[in-house]
């Protein structure tokens, strides 16, 4: 999935890592490492002559943002398509901005959404403390529909 010509995972060896000391640095698990790296987010590691996967300051960056990403509510699909722009050498910088675009666009409608819940608790709430029947009027509003 990752293409040699677009980064050369190892190129700065002087801080190459194992997958341990690359998850910590992240702070994530080392499951979540060979996870990226089967499904293509990351770029795989260099093997060393003792057959361990050494990861580059590149591996560290990506997952970074990978990490970041996620934090934004970004989608697998959109965090894919962030990391490989990442790893281009001439960024393409309008990719990644209609990319951040659509997800601010997807923020606030699940802000909008969540105002709308938010409202329908506090209705639910208004009934509950008005109910004095051994009916619940919650349930009941919960079942209709």
């Amino acid at each position: 999935m990752f293409h040699h010509a677009m980064m050369n995972p190892t190129a700065t060896m002087g801080s190459s890592m194992r997958i341990g000391t690359l998850a910590k640095s992240v702070g994530c698990h080392v499951e979540t490492v060979r996870y990226y790296e089967k499904e293509g987010l990351i770029p795989p590691a260099k093997k060393a002559a003792n057959g361990y996967g050494m990861y580059s300051e590149s591996h560290l960056k990506v997952l970074r943002l990978i990490r970041n990403a996620k934090n934004l509510g970004f989608s697998q699909i959109q965090i894919r398509e962030l990391s490989h722009l990442a790893l281009l050498q001439n960024r393409a910088c309008n990719e990644v901005y209609q990319l951040t675009k659509t997800q601010l666009v997807t923020i606030d409608q699940k802000l909008e959404d969540l105002k709308m819940m938010r409202k329908t608790l506090k209705s639910l709430l208004v009934t509950c403390e008005q109910n004095s029947n051994d009916n619940c009027p919650t349930l009941e509003r919960l079942a209709s529909k």
